[in-house]
């Protein structure tokens, strides 16, 4: 039966605005009933992958929810900049990924600034900078410390560490992110190449992130795994000689023990270069190693917590033959946990957030720090 040609222009009418009314209920929805996830918008400045500058907001995963700071050289931090001019006091830089990033915190709560005020009696006093983004490897904390942090010029330079952060140097894949980060070539002559990150430019689907709830609430934030349709709509397709390059970096291996070997040719490249552009810069290094939380506080057998700690006994061991000093938390966060019982992560709820420090991990973690630096001789003697 065919309807009225009225009647049919009327229903060809409604069918756009009741689409309009939909979106814009699931807009609202998604914005004040049950808020949808949220991060800062990400953009290629000077050949790293940070913040668009100036940013202010609520970083939502999940249950996790805290107010981030985006400041005018691209970084979550307490600190609206990070200006050139030196004062009288001292400055530390900190690089890394997540850990340094903290967007899981409150900008006043992570290490950074949690070091900052324990070391407030310097003379002259202390600025913390941090210099982190969700996802980098130890290669492209390498990039960020050449590229930015040690561009500040600081006296000390402090690299957060995640296990995960050494394998993903010289291994393709690592998020949607992946390409944008420096990564590692290692061939089989022993032969190490830098490979330089692809630039980013926001896709289609991350440029709608950034206008609708909706799009974020069923994408992600960031989208830890792209889906079918921001695979088709990406335009700004990695360069396929980086591709390549990063696939080959991460040959076929057979076992633990030529995975073992990898990780520590790309340790050792990587914090000895650590090593020997901070000293050329005027800083001391120090590499701050984070540990296996669960297996810590979940009181893992003996068996279980060597295994999870295999990757933090083969950094202290490339660190200790190239001199480098470095701190592993495993220890302070199992002895601070049997003391006080209180976790120093989130609870696995949204993906990946359990292996972020919450607000007291961040204290535990800077207060370690602080007493390491001290112990090194690297704090200004008070005068009194």
């Amino acid at each position: 039966m065919r309807l009225p040609a009225n009647r049919l222009r009327a229903a060809l009418l409604l069918a756009p605005v009741g689409l309009v009314l939909l979106v814009a209920l699931a807009e609202l929805f998604f914005r004040f009933v049950l808020p949808a996830p949220c991060a800062p918008d990400l953009a290629f400045v000077d050949g790293v992958l940070r913040h668009s500058p100036g940013q202010t907001g609520e970083y939502r995963n999940g249950p996790v929810s805290a107010p981030f700071s985006i400041n005018a050289k691209g970084w979550n931090s307490a600190h609206a900049d990070y200006p050139a001019a030196r004062g009288k006091g001292l400055r530390i830089a900190v690089v890394g990924g997540a850990l340094a990033e903290a967007l899981e915190v409150p900008p006043s709560a992570s290490l950074a600034e949690h070091l900052e005020r324990a070391l407030e009696h310097q003379p002259g006093g202390v600025e913390v900078f941090r210099y982190g983004m969700d996802g980098a490897p130890l290669s492209q904390h390498l990039l960020v410390a050449r590229k930015a942090a040690l561009l500040a010029r600081p006296d000390l330079l402090i690299v957060l560490l995640a296990p995960e952060d050494i394998a993903a140097s010289h291994q393709a894949g690592g998020g949607p992110y992946a390409a944008h980060f420096q990564k590692l070539r290692l061939d089989p002559e022993d032969m190490v190449e830098e490979l330089p990150p692809a630039p980013y430019v926001p896709t289609f689907i991350e440029r709608l992130r950034k206008w609708s709830a909706t799009v974020r609430m069923f994408c992600g934030a960031r989208a830890p795994r792209p889906g079918l349709a921001e695979r088709l709509l990406r335009k700004n397709k990695p360069d396929r000689r980086f591709e390549a390059a990063a696939s080959a970096a991460a040959p076929a291996v057979e076992g633990p023990s030529e995975r073992e070997s990898l990780d520590r040719r790309a340790t050792r490249y990587l914090l000895g270069r650590l090593q020997a552009e901070a000293a050329a810069a005027g800083a001391n290094l120090l590499v701050v190693m984070d540990g296996p939380h669960e297996e810590l506080a979940a009181g893992a057998s003996p068996q279980e917590l060597d295994r999870a700690l295999e990757t933090n006994r083969l950094a202290a061991e490339e660190a200790e033959l190239l001199g480098v000093s470095l701190l592993d938390l495993s220890p302070v966060f199992a002895e601070d946990y049997r003391r006080h019982g209180e976790p120093h992560g989130f609870p696995r709820q949204p993906a990946g957030a359990g292996e972020q420090w919450n607000a007291y991990g961040h204290a535990v973690a800077a207060k370690a720090v602080a007493e390491t630096l001290e112990r090194l001789g690297w704090l200004r003697p008070d005068p009194t």
